[in-house]
């Protein structure tokens, strides 16, 4: 049976950003390898620099973020999932006002990272290399394990971390109205793989 964690976000210490933009809490990390936060973006300013780090980011609440230096720009938009270099020395601005963010960084070329929304059901294959994190801030889902007895939800405000998948996992969003996921009241799966192992499909 896969080993999964339920938490509250809130119970994650928020770490204020060195700059005063903004607060990131830190919900998942392996050994300086990746790392997947939370960040609570509040006014316009630079954003950090990691070398040798891909970075992959998802606007939960706000209206979204441009990233800019002197020879790119990328749009960081409403539940759309955006790979970056984390080599570059970052400006961002706020679209229409603070923002939260889910953030996704991994070693370049030693991951395979991926982050969607829950929108319909799905199946992650069993694989003790595979970290799973699902962040329900404003929308739940629910998850099950066939074959055992390991079934359950992750509520709006909550996370899952689930660090060996034994079985295939299967995910599935909260029945909502489909005002609701127009709004965006969608959880978030994120997966990572070491490089040599074939990602989810």
């Amino acid at each position: 049976m896969s080993a999964v964690d339920v938490r509250l976000i809130a119970s994650v210490p928020e770490e204020p950003w060195r700059n005063g933009g903004g607060v990131t809490r830190t919900l998942a990390t392996g050994s300086g390898q990746w790392r997947i936060s939370l960040a609570e973006i509040e006014r316009d300013g630079p954003y950090s620099r990691f070398e040798a780090f891909s970075r992959t980011s998802l606007v939960l609440r706000g209206g979204g973020v441009t990233l800019r230096d002197r020879n790119a720009v990328v749009q960081l938009k409403p539940f759309e999932a955006v790979e970056y270099d984390g080599d570059i020395a970052w400006n961002a601005f706020l679209v229409e006002g603070p923002v939260t963010a889910l953030n996704v960084m991994s070693v370049r070329g030693r991951y395979r990272t991926r982050v969607r929304t829950i929108t319909d059901s799905i199946d992650v294959r069993p694989s003790c290399m595979t970290v799973v994190v699902v962040v329900a801030l404003d929308g739940g889902c629910t998850f099950y394990e066939p074959g055992t007895h390991l079934a359950g939800s992750v509520e709006p405000g909550q996370m899952v971390v689930v660090n060996d998948v034994t079985r295939p996992l299967r995910l599935a969003p909260m029945v909502t109205p489909p005002a609701t996921r127009a709004q965006g009241k969608l959880a978030v799966l994120v997966t990572i793989e070491p490089s040599g192992v074939r990602i989810n499909d």
